[in-house]
């Protein structure tokens, strides 16, 4: 159970020396970060404090910090032959979580700290997680499969590395993508030929909410599906379509479809990835065909279907291509990891600044609801990084950030039963909850 994007790596022969690029008039700036060597391809991307990002490599299976200036800091590595199996995901310790497969020893869950030689290793013997989101309890949503390559399940895990099964699917399905959603559901797309959108309850029970035509969702490249701040999901099939190279579409939590954008017949489409930014729209990018020419492209797409591309990664040696991971930074900017590219060909990280605004905090729930002077309260949300917490009455005291998901902050003396408010650098957002004071 590899990360499915290094899977399907693309080589080719690269050799150009790196440079900056720059783009045309009223496009995005696309900007290398930093070049990968030894270490090989660049996987997952995500901001474990401002301006400092965590994502992995599958050459040499290593985990890394960079800054947005490009210093790299490697944080640990693993054996010859080590598979990874899932991305690094923010845990409510502070710490960073991921899995790995080595040979025919047991999978092993592992978490990391931001300094070398922090990695701590926790066995998972019977289910092999690949983490897909942290939840508002301080565990983790993950996909399984059985070591022994049996059925994929959408799974739960706590931060000792234990595995839970909440849905088991039929033998022969292949599990996409799943991401927990307001309304305290899982959804996510399994496949095996047709594909399927689900709705999965916490207690096990799925829905099937929409049903993708023939090898639409199949291949090695993950379906991107997400919740934008509008309450509805959003996602990409990577092929499929009226012209066979993809599509986005918007599906409410109801199950009513509809078809935003259907990619062209050209050689630069087959989109990979897909998120929503501070402006409100979304970004991705998409693969290409690039044995034929084709190259990777950045987009925007408004929630209502208007289609821009931003960016075209044709210079091959100094750009990549777009089996990317990205993620919209506390400053702005959209980061991400492309593999190919750079002196040696082995992938880089990058910046795209798109002039987007600063992305405003966006606490989703905490826990616990009620609790006296003193008490330590987990808030979770998304772009929590750098915040500031005030509960009604004062300014909270002991708060620290645990990645860009939670906040943990203390109950102030002189503090009254209302809602938490919560302050970065990209605005400030009240909780629709209120916390209360006993």
């Amino acid at each position: 159970m590899v990360i499915d994007c290094l899977r399907k790596t693309v080589s080719l022969a690269f050799c150009a020396i790196a440079a900056t690029v720059a783009c045309a008039p009223g496009q995005v700036a696309f900007r290398p970060i930093a070049y990968m060597d030894r270490l090989g391809q660049p996987v997952g991307i995500s901001e474990a404090s401002p301006g400092v990002f965590y994502f992995e490599t599958g050459l040499t299976a290593a985990a890394l910090s960079i800054t947005a200036e490009g210093a790299k800091t490697v944080l640990t590595t693993f054996p010859p032959g080590t598979n990874l199996a899932s991305m690094l995901i923010g845990g409510a310790n502070g710490r960073f979580y991921s899995a790995v497969e080595v040979g025919v020893h047991p999978a092993s869950v592992f978490s990391l700290g931001p300094a070398a030689g922090s990695k701590q290793v926790y066995l998972s013997p019977a289910l092999v997680p690949s983490l897909r989101q942290n939840l508002p309890d301080g565990t983790f949503l993950g996909l399984a499969l059985a070591a022994s390559g049996g059925p994929w399940s959408v799974a739960n895990m706590d931060l000792k590395g234990a595995v839970t099964p909440l849905h088991e699917f039929p033998a022969g399905e292949r599990l996409q993508t799943a991401i927990y959603a307001d309304d305290g559901n899982y959804y996510g797309i399994s496949e095996n030929g047709p594909g399927y959108l689900f709705r999965l309850t916490p207690s096990g029970t799925l829905t099937k909410l929409l049903n993708f035509p023939d090898s639409t969702v199949t291949g090695l490249d993950p379906a991107p599906l997400i919740q934008a701040s509008d309450g509805n999901l959003y996602g990409a099939t990577p092929v499929g379509g009226a012209n066979g190279t993809g599509t986005i579409y918007k599906l409410t939590l109801a199950g009513q479809y509809t078809l935003l954008y259907t990619f062209p017949k050209n050689q630069d489409s087959w989109p990979t990835a897909l998120i929503e930014a501070s402006d409100g729209n979304l970004y991705g990018a998409t693969l290409g065909n690039i044995p034929r020419s084709g190259h990777s492209e950045f987009f925007r797409i408004t929630r209502s279907g208007q289609f821009t591309v931003l960016y075209v990664m044709k210079n091959l040696s100094a750009d990549g291509v777009c089996q990317c991971s990205l993620v919209q930074g506390s400053d702005g900017n959209i980061y991400g990891t492309a593999v190919s590219g750079g002196p040696v060909n082995g992938g880089l990280v990058f910046a795209l600044e798109a002039g987007l605004p600063k992305p405003a905090p966006a606490p989703r729930s905490f826990s616990p609801q009620s609790g006296a002077v003193g008490t330590a309260v987990r808030i979770w949300g998304s772009n929590l990084l750098g915040a500031s917490v005030r509960f009604n009455g004062g300014p909270a005291t002991g708060v620290s950030n645990s990645g860009p998901n939670y906040v943990w902050a203390k109950v102030p003396a002189g503090a009254k039963s209302g809602p938490i408010t919560i302050a970065t650098a990209g605005g400030t957002v009240a909780t629709r909850d209120s916390f209360k004071v006993e």
